[in-house]
């Protein structure tokens, strides 16, 4: 029997959720942002970086999120 290869993991930085942030912002896409504690915010991603997401919402002010307290964002399913 063949001995098997050592399982690797995966890389920590793979650079995807930079270019798919990047094109939400540049889109200005919807985007629903799912907190650990079970709050939601909605909005469009106007920067971004390592640790931090800028959030504009429509008549409030912008949040700043830390990127460990999202359990997911996902873009808004828009009307047609």
């Amino acid at each position: 029997m063949a001995k098997a290869k050592p399982k690797t993991k995966a890389p920590i930085l793979t650079l995807a959720e930079d270019g798919y942030l990047r094109k939400l912002a540049a889109d200005k896409t919807p985007v629903d942002v799912k907190m650990l504690n079970g709050k939601s915010f909605h909005g469009t991603v106007e920067i971004f970086d390592a640790e931090i997401i800028r959030l504009a919402q429509a008549g409030s002010a912008s949040l700043l999120i830390y990127k460990d307290e999202i359990k997911y964002l996902a873009e808004e399913k828009v009307q047609a």
